[in-house]
């Protein structure tokens, strides 16, 4: 999934090299969309492995964040850390009770 969001990446550097903000700035709105939404619709699947797969998205997104200094998108990536976290622990008494 971070593959998928990495092209926008690439962009905004392409677009920053040559200058164009404007460019730059679009497709910074795009990568934070990407991260963001590829991540929702995983956590809202919850399986553990869509769980997983959101939280390498969202190591991504905090590295990619860091780099380019996208505040916007690591303030999402710590409210969806939260919802995997949640979902997570509401699972841990199912999975107890499955054991017995």
């Amino acid at each position: 999934m971070a593959i998928t969001c990495s092209k926008w990446e690439g962009l905004i550097e392409k677009a920053e090299r040559e200058g164009n903000k404007e460019k730059a700035l679009e497709f910074r709105e795009k990568l934070v969309e990407c991260v963001v939404y590829t991540a929702q619709e995983l956590i809202a699947r919850g399986r553990s492995r869509d769980l997983d797969e959101a939280e390498e998205l969202l190591k991504y997104g905090e590295e990619v964040g860091n780099k380019l200094g996208i505040n916007e998108l690591l303030f999402h990536v710590n409210l969806l850390r939260k919802r995997i976290e949640e979902k997570r622990e509401r699972r841990k008494p199912k999975e107890a009770e499955a054991k017995q």
